[in-house]
């Protein structure tokens, strides 16, 4: 009660307490008066013009600690840090240094292009507002061209983009009625969140009186949803908030799965904290000092909102973690230091335009807030957020009939956190506004792209476009399908060849090239080293597709569809009205779709499909929906497989009757791209075309291994947890150890990370073998036939990997056993396939990649392309690679085309002279 008494105390003693700041404002060099600056108090609506004798005055109830912030056009701001502790009047004065560096207006324009507009616009939703907030559309800034951006690359640390502005930023935020100067000191948006922080003057807009009523109306609710409320009611003990509930988050390494039920988890995994339970203490200078005994889950009780993370609660919720276990605040809840507090959730979501002036104070005492209210009800924006777009090129600008074609290439995410989600195949055509000629479809691996086909040798010669989309693609607009231009023409002729410009195409990259010659008895041998810089000369990281052509033999085009062009694609935002019926899924691999059939009107149409490849080389189960429709995805093999398909009951018998339905190809597109080019006879005697596999290895590497182990067999990474020896004796059975690991035994599930879907039990290898097809009781009996004494390690992933295939996609469960091999007798078993439907299904084109390294005892001939890396990447913004070159050769193109780490797109053409 002491204590209490002792905060009311402090927190009274503030309230009613005007103080005034005194002062004059200067320039530095001469010491005269400045007329008409800007003084005032940082995050507040305090503030003044200096009068002709450069003189302020300021009063107000004000915080504890302050900015005063004193400005002037073309003059260096000056801030000043202030502790007010009770004194009545404070004496400042400001001297202003001229700003020598300051841009003008036109200049400052002159530096936007495409590149700066998307900075812009990525600025406006970590700074202004989420693309979801009805706030969003009534609040700008009215001088955008003052900010500029950087992109900051930090030696062992993470890089950032940077923003900086030479004048302060000017915004109307006519959502709660402010007109506002913001002067950023620093805004960084990194890979793993963002921050900005800069002194803020805010001047209230007066309005029609509806308006004003609006506005009062806004600023309450948004003073009621914030971190400072919820300061204050801890500061004050009001346990009985209308607004607000806060709970203990128990850390997740509790022996238990959580739930997405709030009965369920409450008293478990959330523990209800009454304010008055929370420790705060005075500091002895009008702030407090609030201790958090970990991470605290906070629930807005009057905002409705719609969350993924209860099934059962409907309102907005946050998370608040303090990383020193505190943090301080002024009597007013005013973070002191927003550093010490990590705000996620709703709160998470506060942008400018939702900060109130610290000295707002509402006129309600309570508001019920609604979702419909605070989120634009946009379709459009939220499917922009799940596109996807690939970027492809060639090897060469055209080709010949016959000829082998090699692609590389990208894909852009209009959200790149959705890319390990998105698809996983990607789908090329080759079309004319007539017809779908030939279709292939290739892996995409860490968002790269890498493939290649043969032409017929009887094609017709013409314009063609290469078209690439991924079958979620689909779901979208045809702008969201990308097209090649594709030129096939006559052998007898060549395109007249353009003049190269020997520079960059586009970006601020800086690539350079060093390159030495050696002989050797078949072939020379080029060591070529690439450097990337950016525009500070500091070594980049890029990754890119490299190609090297003949350059006598193989014309420079310059290709319209270059990676710049399609970066535009982030430019056009879907409609408001946008709609889809979402027919098409995601990819995750080789994917299966089809319908079952019962044998009688007693059975469901809802069934687990069973998808096997070939004699168990993979393998995996779904359900079919209530019309017997399925959709099988995540298999992962090239040609052509034999797929058994059925539904089967508890003792894995077949019924009923399945059939499988090819995936439907989008119609030939109405226009394709189209380069121009005049022809020219091409020499006989040099009519050479690209061919794949025309090196013949003279040498079988073939490797002995005496056991099969995992990363011989799939080649996958370390699992995503693993447990050791020491950690797993600490438990009495294997079924607690996969407990601790997010696993649960009684469901044979883990946790919601197949989205819900009804997929069978997690694949089980133990000791490099796998077990498939352990359902219910049978794969139970297989976890119970261990102890943890007899197990070296344990490891799981809790995704399906493209190199699991289907069996992977419910999880994978690793067992690496002491004795090692406890049950190899019943491991080979065989797939018995009666009753099964057999379909030949296509899997990834099966082509043969580009050989770099020929035999050194056989003659290399003259070939149009000389070296093609689809995957090029950079190391310490190196690349190297030691190119064989066909003696004969007189000049080489090298194109090098792709994006740095941190977006930005280059494009460069290299001719050298041999």
């Amino acid at each position: 009660m002491r204590l209490i008494l002792l905060l009311l105390f402090f927190l009274v003693q503030g309230l009613g307490f005007s103080q005034t700041i005194i002062g004059t404002v200067r320039e530095k060099s001469s010491g005269l008066p400045l007329p008409f600056a800007n003084v005032f108090v940082s995050n507040t609506t305090f503030g003044k013009a200096t009068d002709k004798d450069g003189k302020f005055r300021i009063s107000g109830n004000l915080p504890q600690e302050i900015e005063v912030v004193a400005s002037f056009v073309g003059y260096i701001t000056e801030v000043k840090k202030v502790s007010i502790r009770g004194q009545s009047e404070i004496l400042l004065d400001f001297e202003l240094s001229f700003n020598e560096s300051n841009l003008s207006e036109i200049e400052l324009k002159a530096k936007r292009d495409k590149a700066w507009e998307r900075e812009f616009r990525r600025f406006e939703e970590v700074f202004l507002a989420l693309p979801d907030d009805s706030y969003k559309p009534k609040i700008e800034i009215v001088n955008p061209w003052v900010v500029d951006f950087e992109k900051v690359r930090v030696q062992n640390g993470a890089n950032y983009l940077k923003a900086s502005a030479q004048e302060p930023i000017k915004i109307i935020n006519r959502a709660l009625g402010y007109e506002i100067d913001y002067y950023l000191q620093d805004f960084r948006v990194l890979r793993v969140g963002s921050r900005f922080y800069g002194q803020v003057f805010y001047e209230p807009i007066q309005g029609e009186p509806e308006q004003e009523e609006a506005r009062d109306l806004a600023r309450d609710e948004n003073y009621y949803s914030s971190i400072r409320y919820l300061n204050q009611s801890i500061l004050l003990n009001l346990a009985d908030t209308k607004h607000f509930r806060i709970y203990h988050a128990i850390p997740d390494e509790l022996d238990r799965v959580r739930t997405n039920d709030f009965t369920r988890e409450l008293n478990k995994s959330i523990i209800p904290i009454a304010n008055d339970s929370i420790l705060k203490r005075p500091l002895g200078d009008g702030n407090f000092r609030i201790f958090l005994p970990g991470r605290m889950e906070i629930h807005h009780l009057d905002k409705e909102w719609r969350n993924d993370y209860y099934t059962n609660i409907y309102h907005a919720i946050s998370w608040i973690q303090a990383p020193n276990g505190y943090y301080d605040v002024d009597r007013n809840g005013v973070l002191l230091n927003p550093t010490q507090l990590v705000l996620s959730g709703y709160l998470g979501r506060q942008r400018m335009a939702r900060i109130l002036p610290l000295d707002f104070e509402p006129k309600t005492d309570f508001v019920v807030g609604s979702m419909t209210e605070e989120v634009v009800h946009d379709q459009g924006q939220k499917f922009n957020r799940l596109r996807e777009k690939p970027w492809i090129t060639t090897n060469k600008p055209y080709y010949y009939p016959g000829e082998a074609v090699w692609i590389g290439g990208q894909m852009l995410y209009q959200e790149a956190i959705w890319s390990d989600t998105l698809s996983r195949v990607i789908h090329v055509d080759l079309v004319t506004p007539d017809s779908v000629f030939q279709s292939y479809q290739f892996p995409i691996e860490n968002s790269r792209i890498s493939g290649g086909f043969v032409l017929p040798s009887d094609l017709p010669v013409g314009n063609y476009a290469l078209r690439a989309y991924t079958n979620w693609s689909l779901n979208y607009p045809a702008s969201d399908q990308f097209h090649l231009e594709f030129p096939v023409i006559d052998p007898r002729y060549k395109p007249k060849p353009e003049n190269p410009v020997e520079d960059s195409f586009m970006g601020s990259v800086e690539v350079t090239e060093t390159y030495s010659i050696s002989d050797s008895l078949s072939y020379r041998v080029m060591d070529l080293e690439l450097n990337f810089l950016d525009e500070f000369q500091n070594p980049l990281e890029a990754k890119f597709v490299i190609t090297m052509t003949d350059a006598e033999e193989v014309s420079f085009l310059k290709p319209k569809s270059d990676l710049e062009s399609s970066l535009n694609w982030f430019d056009k935002t879907l409609p408001k009205d946008f709609s889809s019926e979402w027919s098409r899924q995601i990819e995750y691999g080789i994917s299966v779709q089809g319908e079952f059939i019962p044998a009688n009107r007693r059975q469901s149409f809802s069934q687990r499909i069973t998808v096997v490849r070939g004699d168990l080389e993979d393998f995996g189960q779904v359900k079919s929906d209530s019309s017997g429709r399925f959709w099988a995805t995540g298999l992962y093999y090239s040609g052509t497989a034999q797929i058994a398909i059925a539904a089967v009951n508890e003792k894995s018998q077949p019924f009923g009757t399945v059939n499988w339905i090819p995936m439907s190809k989008p119609s030939p597109p109405t226009l394709i791209p189209t380069l121009e080019y005049d022809l020219i006879s091409r020499p006989t005697e040099s009519q050479f075309l690209d061919t794949s596999g025309d090196y013949i290895l003279l040498e079988e590497f073939v490797k002995e291994v005496s056991k099969e182990n995992l990363s011989d067999r799939y080649g996958y990474s370390e699992p995503d947890r693993v447990m050791d020896e020491n950690s797993i004796k600490l438990s009495t059975t294997l079924c607690d150890v996969l407990q601790r690991m997010g696993f649960n035994c009684r469901s044979q599930r883990f946790g919601n990370y197949t989205y819900g879907e009804r997929t069978g039990s997690p694949l089980l290898i133990i000791d490099g073998f796998k077990y498939p097809f352990l359902e219910g009781g049978e794969f139970k009996e297989m976890l119970d036939s261990f102890v943890p004494q007899e197990l070296e390690s344990v490891g799981v992933y809790t995704y399906g990997n493209m190199v699991f295939g289907m069996a992977g996609y419910a999880g994978v469960i690793v067992l690496k056993t002491k004795r090692g091999q406890k049950f190899t007798v019943d491991s080979d078993r065989k797939f018995n396939s009666d009753g099964f439907g057999i379909f030949p299904v296509p899997g990834f084109t099966d082509f043969a990649p580009f050989l770099k390294n020929p035999p050194s005892d056989q003659y290399l001939r003259r070939k149009p392309t000389i070296y093609w890396e689809p995957v090029a990447e950079t190391s310490n913004g190196q690349f190297q690679s030691k190119v064989k070159v066909p003696y004969g050769t007189k000049s080489i193109h090298i194109r090098v085309e792709g994006r740095s780490d941190d977006g930005e797109a280059f494009s460069k053409l290299i001719k050298i002279e041999l």
